[in-house]
């Protein structure tokens, strides 16, 4: 059973992905995560810098430099929680002029 917050074993969810090149200026989807993150990548893998956001906004999140990467380890940072992360079905949005390369996001979740 999946997305366990008191389980030792991690595993890789699929990477969501969008090439630069569909960026148009205004808010465009990479995907929708399926499990809760424990660790969460973000990775600017393209030749312009873009707004990462987790609405379909263009205030609300952060600006990735070009090559940048973010690493949230959801668990480390828990507070009281058990768990603090994104919750399943969050879908993120990547802002930006076109351009190459791709921005990746990678999850690892408790199985």
């Amino acid at each position: 059973m999946p997305n366990l917050p008191i389980s030792q074993i991690l595993t890789f969810d699929t990477e969501l992905s969008l090439a630069s090149s569909s960026l148009t200026g205004s808010p465009v989807l990479i995907g929708t995560i399926t499990n809760e993150p424990v660790i969460l990548m973000i990775k600017n893998q393209t030749s312009q810098a873009v707004f990462i956001s987790d609405t379909n906004s263009s205030t609300k999140g952060t600006t990735m430099a070009v090559g940048e990467e973010i690493v949230l380890d959801c668990r480390a940072n828990n507070g009281k929680a058990d768990n603090m992360g994104f919750p399943i079905n969050t879908s993120f949005y990547a802002t930006g002029t076109s351009g190459t390369g791709s921005i990746k996001i990678s999850i690892l979740y408790a199985k």
